[in-house]
């Protein structure tokens, strides 16, 4: 097993003409991708970056930020991919908090953070464009320009002396207590399930993978480091495409894209609002989709309108990426109420215990604790290292089935108590989810009451329909006593739904963040003939 950077290298070396990277308005060849990586090692290196240092990459995915990535691993340094659209306040919380002390940014970002006064305590910035407008930088703040770094050798360096078991990246998730924390990920972590991905599917130099999360986000690691490493190109989908079904639609059709790994909303984007049904995505020959449930409805459409596509479920938090895979065999039945995330993955073992952390017995529900290669170093947490608990505590409430296939059943702290009664908010959102009707639902529990946010098909569902489709599928305490019908819910910024706003918004009152749906005019009144 080699670093991430030095799987790429080689892939560079055999084949140094084949499309690494086209999107964001460059196309870029492994051998060009391979020069850059290493005119922004010796960047790093001239500028006294060691092995260790943290490094962040705050700019739109391209090939250029990946071109980074490979130039922060190659002097030994951890990359900390940056969120585009967090405010200025968060980036200082991170810089401050790791300790970066070199960042590749676009102009118009760096703009922003000067601004704002929030560089400290970053020393380097590397811009990866020509600039606009004249920046000021203050005293002791170096900016070396887009012109400047090209002008680097594009020799290789000394590879750096670094273990798999060293720390490649960090990336950041919101903590338990408003405070983001970073989730330190070693080459190892990374390699078992990079690896594990680009074999279970055969990927190769002929593939064409779709890079639809954003780098802060834990499913651009197979995007970016599966496809270098098996000589595959990848194709940038752009943050506006992301938001159009038809324009994500349109970009397969025309780069024949055949490998896709997204969230579920993506796909049903692109069912819902991008004529997929319609037009289908014959190039499409591997769905991998992973970060929240996929309704079972919505996923029965998505599998009958790409019958040539194999689909994978796959399960794990940002500390493990990956931990359970599950390849689907065949669609969903109209009875079935969800599919299984599957057995343990990448050399990983899964175990469900009860709060005594004793094995529970099949069928019965428990916590999924994983041990094994994907399980993170640790939290970088307020300045400190934090090691990995072993097995690693996941949060997600599980229960293993007679032939071994794991079932999800929500987070621990999705399961909340109305009067009394236990309720899982998950199985409350599948049963709703599963009115044809519904194109999103989602719930949670405020001031002992059961609350549900429903995106409807059209403005024809009513409350009523909901209540009496509820009562027909769910015990009596688990029907939601106050329903909203809104026009959208609002998202993360890795396309996911917008829990934390949606709640907020109900109990603020806030229309911004959720629009309500305008009911649909009543029909006028038959006379009597």
């Amino acid at each position: 097993m080699t670093r991430l950077d030095e799987a790429f290298s080689e892939r560079a070396k055999a084949q140094p003409d084949r499309l690494a990277v086209d999107g964001a308005g460059e196309l870029l060849t492994y051998g060009q991708l391979d020069a850059l990586g290493h005119r922004f090692a010796r960047a790093l290196r001239a500028a006294g970056i060691a092995p260790g240092d943290r490094v962040g990459i705050h700019l739109p995915r391209s090939g250029r930020g990946i071109a980074a990535m490979l130039g922060a691993l190659r002097v030994g340094a951890v990359y900390v991919p940056l969120d585009p659209g967090s405010p200025p306040a968060r980036m200082e919380l991170i810089a401050k908090d790791c300790g970066l002390r070199a960042v590749f940014i676009a102009p118009q970002l760096l703009q922003t953070w000067l601004a704002a006064g929030v560089y400290a305590p970053v020393e380097h910035f590397f811009l990866m464009a020509p600039e606009q407008a004249p920046l000021s930088p203050p005293p002791g703040v170096s900016v070396r320009r887009w012109e400047d770094l090209l002008g680097e050798s594009s020799e290789p360096l000394p590879p750096p002396a670094t273990q798999l078991r060293d720390l490649a990246y960090m990336l950041y998730t919101s903590g338990s207590t408003g405070v983001p924390k970073g989730v330190m990920l070693s080459h190892e972590n990374a390699l078992a399930f990079v690896e594990w991905a680009a074999d279970a599917i055969s990927l190769s130099s002929s593939d064409r993978v779709a890079s639809v999360a954003p780098f802060h986000f834990d499913l651009s690691v197979f995007d970016i480091w599966s496809s270098l490493s098996r000589g595959a190109s990848i194709t940038i989908v752009d943050e506006v495409t992301v938001l159009n079904g038809k324009r994500m639609l349109d970009l397969i059709h025309e780069k024949s894209i055949n490998v896709w790994y997204s969230v579920p909303s993506a796909l049903i984007l692109m069912l819902e609002t991008g004529g997929l049904a319609d037009r289908g995505a014959p190039s499409l020959r591997v769905v991998y989709f992973a970060g929240e449930v996929f309704p079972i409805k919505h996923l029965r459409r998505t599998m009958q309108v790409l019958p040539r596509a194999k689909f994978w479920n796959l399960f794990g938090p940002t500390e493990t990426n990956v931990c359970t895979a599950y390849e689907l065999s065949s669609i969903p039945g109209e009875d079935d109420k969800a599919i299984p995330i599957g057995h343990a993955s990448c050399g990983d073992e899964a175990l469900v215990l009860d709060e005594q952390g004793k094995a529970v017995a099949d069928g019965e529900v428990g916590e999924l604790f994983i041990e094994g290669p994907t399980v993170m170093l640790g939290y970088w947490d307020s300045g400190r290292r934090t090691p990995a608990k072993h097995p690693y505590p996941t949060g997600d409430m599980v229960s293993r089935r007679p032939d071994g296939e794991l079932m999800y059943h929500g987070r621990r702290d999705h399961m909340v108590k109305i009067h009394g009664y236990r309720v899982e908010l998950g199985e409350v959102e599948a049963a709703l989810n599963a009115h044809e009707q519904v194109q999103e639902a989602i719930a949670f529990a405020h001031d002992q009451r059961l609350v549900v946010v429903i995106v409807p098909r059209d403005a024809a569902l009513s409350v009523l329909d909901v209540k009496r489709h509820a009562a027909a599928r769910l015990p009596r305490y688990m029907i939601p006593s106050d329903i909203r019908l809104v026009q959208q819910l609002p998202r993360t910024s890795s396309g996911k739904t917008d829990r934390v706003r949606t709640k907020a918004a109900v109990i603020e009152g806030n229309t911004a963040d959720l629009p309500p749906v305008r009911a649909a005019a009543p029909a006028p009144a038959q006379k009597d003939s």
